[in-house]
């Protein structure tokens, strides 16, 4: 069994639709006398290159001829209220294959996108499934639930992107050991919380810490501490007042 087509068209219908829209006729009022000659010049160009012409377009042919003599029989009032159009049926046809092609175009769009994407199929996760049960008496101590909060709060923390602030040093270990020679010119020894106002910035303590420790490891002063927790004093070391 062959399929035949001629030239671009699939069928009568086909070649029909491009006549009506090469002749830019309307569809649902079809001149019938110009879309029978032109289908008709169309038969005859075939049979002249020697195509062979389906049977189908031969019997559209015969059909558009048929429709064509019963529109130029003369008729009266009463056979035009009674009669249908004979075009009615060819009109729905052409209309619903009109419809059919525009389908098959939407239909071939999203095929090619389609082809784009791969479908993986379910994964069969029977073999993980298993039934949980709860016992109304298992009570959970306030602890755990302490420790567990903890657990989480810890994990959060150190998922969380840690953000780091550089900025360019404002308060150098020689400006704070110069406070504390200042001090010490003054008295022979002081207490270290006397050399802030808690105002400062964490930087200018640190810098005051890391500069008495130095100044410690020098001689220049001694740390004291009478007990545990009490106050820590600052006074002048052996080498106190030693150019360096």
């Amino acid at each position: 069994m062959y399929e035949v087509k001629l030239d671009a068209f699939n069928g009568p219908l086909d070649l029909l639709l491009h006549l009506i829209q090469k002749i830019e006729i309307d569809i649902y009022d079809i001149p019938m006398k110009e879309l029978t000659e032109q289908y008709m010049q169309y038969i005859h160009a075939m049979n002249q290159l020697e195509i062979n012409v389906a049977s189908e377009y031969l019997v559209m042919a015969s059909e558009l001829l048929m429709i064509k003599s019963k529109m130029l029989l003369p008729q009266t009032e009463e056979s035009e209220e009674l009669e249908e159009d004979p075009r009615e049926d060819l009109v729905g046809r052409l209309i619903e294959y009109q419809n059919y092609k525009e389908y098959t175009e939407i239909l071939n769009e999203k095929k090619s996108e389609r082809a784009f994407y791969f479908s993986k199929h379910p994964t069969d996760l029977t073999h993980l499934e298993y039934n949980e049960t709860w016992d109304s008496n298992n009570t959970i101590d306030l602890t755990d639930l302490i420790i567990a909060y903890q657990k989480v709060k810890n994990r959060v923390e150190f998922n969380t992107p840690k953000t780091v602030d550089i900025r360019k040093e404002t308060f150098t270990i020689q400006q704070a050991t110069s406070q504390v020679n200042a001090r010490l010119q003054q008295h022979d020894s002081f207490n270290f919380f006397s050399l802030f106002n808690f105002t400062e910035p964490v930087e200018m303590v640190v810098t005051h810490f890391l500069a008495i420790l130095e100044m410690s490891k020098s001689g220049i002063v001694n740390i004291e501490q009478l007990k545990n927790f009490d106050d820590i004093n600052i006074i002048r070391g052996v080498n106190y007042g030693i150019e360096r």
